[in-house]
């Protein structure tokens, strides 16, 4: 089992299934569940957890853009223009992360997280309606609105670990001006190609910052650990991808945004204890 106890074992497998689950369903990867339990159940370093969360978010993200694909959710035009920015943003970002106190990274994202919570609270009200019901083909994905989305995305992606789902669902929905629906399809397939890259940047330049971290784990535990995630999050993507077609978009909102809130909460928890005691 790679060295790890059977209980980490199980925890490893059902956090996967969990984290698949939200990802299909709400188009992310799923890191904003795995980093906290990683980190606070198991006790893995944050830029460990980090890594492992990296190293899972491709199989979540390919399993369901598949599905999503399949639904007609999917946009390629917009993949084609958001990833050139955003691959180059992330492999930067990701090596930056693993040079800056992991405390700092989660104070920044939880102050973003409160932003993107009050944006989905926002676009619950009766007004915002007939942007949820806009055709397929009437939104604006220009190459600028494209790459500020890749941009913001990439580089939130690679310093803090997530697949970027959690940024890029809303980015594609407001600015490029995709339904719901379809900025989450969109944002599966974006996501299965930067996550690859981001997670393997992130595990090279991983091994001296957990050799400075007080554990005797390894650098090698990120994929040990992604390993035994994987299975969980593959089931678990094709079913939230399968609800995700099938719930109402408000629905759908609101599980977002109670994901964004619990996020946030942790983030700004595990980062005031750090900086203040």
């Amino acid at each position: 089992m790679g060295g790890m106890e059977p209980f980490h074992v199980v925890i490893l497998l059902l956090l996967g299934l969990g984290a698949g689950i939200f990802g299909g369903l709400l188009g992310i990867g799923g890191s904003v569940i795995m980093i906290p339990v990683l980190g606070f159940i198991l006790g893995w370093p944050f830029h460990l957890a980090q890594a492992a969360a990296m190293t899972v978010n491709p199989a979540v993200a390919l399993t369901a853009a598949i599905r999503h694909r399949k639904a007609m959710n999917v946009s390629m035009n917009t993949v084609k223009k958001v990833l050139p920015v955003s691959i180059i943003c992330i492999s930067f970002a990701a090596w930056l992360s693993n040079q800056l106190q992991a405390a700092y990274l989660e104070g920044g994202f939880g102050l973003f997280l409160v932003w993107v919570l009050w944006d989905q609270l926002k676009a619950l009200r009766p007004k915002n309606a007939t942007q949820e019901n806009q055709k397929s083909g009437d939104y604006k994905a220009t190459w600028p609105r494209a790459s500020l989305t890749g941009g913001i995305t990439g580089t939130a992606a690679g310093l803090l670990g997530i697949g970027g789902g959690l940024i890029q669902v809303p980015l594609l929905n407001r600015v490029c001006k995709l339904p719901l629906r379809k900025a989450i399809g969109t944002s599966s397939a974006i996501m299965f190609i930067t996550a690859l890259i981001g997670a393997t940047v992130k595990d090279i330049s991983l091994s001296e910052i957990v050799a400075e971290s007080e554990t005797d784990m390894h650098a090698g535990y990120a994929v040990i650990g992604a390993l035994w995630l994987i299975p969980g999050a593959l089931v678990g993507g094709w079913i939230g991808a399968k609800l995700s077609t099938s719930m109402p978009i408000k629905a759908i909102r609101i599980v977002f945004a109670l994901l964004v809130a619990w996020a946030a909460f942790k983030m700004f928890y595990s980062s005031a204890t750090t900086l203040l005691f």
